[in-house]
């Protein structure tokens, strides 16, 4: 990967199918060849290895969710598909809520369900069924509201594991359904404190799995990205400067990349601009792109 600092001012003009919602799109997802995949508003982009921008969709939903084993790349669904039919990997975005690839092959969903911890899970087929629904411990679930309630990040992880959070803390759940706390009512350490107090803290918007078991959370309420370990030890591994705040991550071959947002409040496309940054395995930390604010419509 390029790890150059490449500052790229980007005029996007929004499509009529824009998705506005009351948050930054935590679309950031990546292939493992060293290419990056992020939507903002106005379209769907890709970040080569050689730091070469280009948007590939007109589509910026607030989610996308990659296929590297290919289970999908031919599959006729009804999900909207980024890539054309048969490549690989097989590229998809979603409006509502979360979704992630799993080692097993299925699609898994998580749409909003508030104080619940709700996956669907989808067959290369189309057809769908409830993999787990339970409520979250209500001494700690978070109330329903404008930022919280339900499951807000899903990762897929070693062992059959699937990972989760509702913004405040993070779970396992088994291949056979069973959920496990794996760090619950999240205090960051040296959290920011320069927040809009309407933020919550963390926040937990995205969570990124090693094939090793590390675990990483963009936790845009605090202005950083966490290293979660197994014994549930958090430890923050890359802040953000203000105005910027990391509202996704992805993790391939050992580096580590992010998204964040100059304001994790906006709700218009004229309102924040993305930038995307990297942490290398060896400790080194570069701008790969940051983007101009769309127009306001």
């Amino acid at each position: 990967m390029n790890t150059r600092y490449a500052k790229v001012a980007i005029g996007l003009i929004l499509s009529c199918a824009v998705q506005l919602g009351a948050h930054p799109p935590t679309a950031l997802v990546t292939d493992g060849g060293g290419n990056v995949y992020f939507a903002y508003w106005g379209g769907t982009w890709k970040l080569g290895a050689n730091g070469q921008l280009s948007k590939i969709h007109a589509n910026d939903f607030h989610f996308l969710a990659i296929d590297n084993i290919g289970g999908f790349a031919n599959s006729d669904t009804p999900l909207l598909r980024i890539t054309s039919a048969g490549s690989r990997p097989a590229l998809f975005a979603f409006s509502d809520y979360q979704a992630v690839f799993h080692t097993d092959g299925y699609l898994y969903l998580a749409p909003w369900s508030v104080g619940r911890i709700r996956l669907e899970r989808m067959r290369p087929g189309g057809s769908k069924s409830v993999f787990v629904d339970a409520a979250v411990d209500p001494r700690i679930a978070r109330k329903g509201g404008r930022h919280e309630g339900g499951v807000l990040a899903i990762a897929s992880g070693p062992n059959g594991m699937l990972y989760v959070s509702d913004g405040a803390s993070i779970w396992t759940v088994s291949s056979q359904g069973a959920i496990s706390p794996l760090a619950q009512s999240i205090v960051v350490p040296g959290c920011a404190t320069d927040l809009p107090a309407e933020l919550p803290k963390p926040h937990i918007r995205s969570l990124a799995v090693t094939p090793t078991g590390d675990v990483y959370a963009a936790a845009i309420g605090c202005r950083a990205v966490l290293r979660v370990a197994a014994s549930g030890q958090i430890t923050p591994i890359l802040r953000a400067e203000s105005p910027w705040s990391p509202c996704a991550v992805a993790v391939a071959n050992g580096d580590m990349y992010v998204m964040e947002y100059d304001n994790p409040l906006a709700e218009r496309p004229d309102e924040g601009r993305p930038r995307i940054r990297k942490l290398a395995r060896d400790g080194r930390v570069s701008s790969l792109a940051v983007l101009d604010k769309a127009p306001r419509r």
